[in-house]
């Protein structure tokens, strides 16, 4: 299950909407084992396990920089 919550600025919840895995199954092919495998891992920083083109990870860099600031 999927919860995503939006909130407010002083942290009260606003929104919510849930998710069963079988819902995200059907949209997103795949994602709902990619959150149980996350949920389950045992590391908290897990890299990719392929290699990233110097242009994909120079958007992943500017995804990462954006979301940070």
């Amino acid at each position: 299950m999927v919860k995503v919550i939006h909130l407010s600025e002083d942290g009260t919840e606003k929104a919510a909407v849930v998710l069963d895995d079988f819902t995200v199954e059907v949209i997103y092919s795949g994602i709902a084992d990619m959150l149980r495998d996350a949920a389950s891992a045992a590391a908290a920083d897990v890299t990719p396990s392929f290699d990233l083109s110097r242009e994909a990870r120079q958007r992943r860099d500017k995804l990462l920089t954006r979301i940070r600031s």
